[in-house]
């Protein structure tokens, strides 16, 4: 997701705010493909995934009169969508796994470069099963942070946790990627002898 400069940012804000179309459909494209992201690595599950950020963006345009500019809009948008996701998780099981998520959507990818395109599919596949093994929670942490670029007082402002328990989880989180990564990557070294 490209950076969004403040003062445009803002300008497409006042307009959502009253409620115009143009302000709301600029919100929803800058910030729709993250915000999806993170409801998939809670909810492993694309329908639930796709219901969450459309619950998560009618609650921030409803609130949107009442957001405090002192914060970025992503932030607070980001920490909707991952309680609107916990919410939804807690009730109701995920019904199908990030790999099949993932596996669904090389299918349907364009395939114009063949092997580049397998290279990132084998990279993807490998990290997505790798980040599946991590605590839900970890997860999210990682693709916040490494993903979506946002700091560890932003990932900690979204995840209601302190900068410091953001970090230490990082660190876990990318010895555990580590670790994972090594033990798939031999496991399939060792397949293919």
């Amino acid at each position: 997701m490209a950076k969004q400069e403040p003062d445009n940012e803002d300008h497409y804000l006042e307009l959502a705010t009253r409620g115009n179309r143009e302000g709301l459909e600029y919100l929803v494209g800058a910030y729709r493909s993250l915000a999806y992201t993170i409801a998939i690595k809670i909810l492993c599950n694309r329908e639930d995934a796709e219901e969450v950020v459309q619950d998560a963006f009618l609650k921030a345009f409803a609130a949107l009169a009442n957001f405090n500019r002192a914060a970025k809009f992503s932030t607070w948008l980001y920490r909707i969508v991952y309680n609107t996701a916990l919410t939804k998780r807690s009730s109701r099981p995920a019904a199908s796994s990030a790999l099949d998520e993932f596996t669904e959507s090389m299918l349907m990818a364009d395939n114009k470069d063949g092997l580049a395109t397998l290279h990132r599919a084998d990279r993807k596949k490998f990290v997505d099963l790798a980040l599946s093994r991590l605590r839900q929670e970890d997860r999210v942490i990682v693709t916040l942070h490494y993903i979506a670029e946002k700091s560890i007082a932003e990932t900690g402002a979204i995840m209601g946790l302190k900068s410091s328990a953001v970090k230490m989880r990082l660190l876990r989180a990318r010895k555990q990627l580590e670790t994972g990564l090594e033990q798939l990557l031999t496991n399939e070294l060792n397949d293919i002898r």
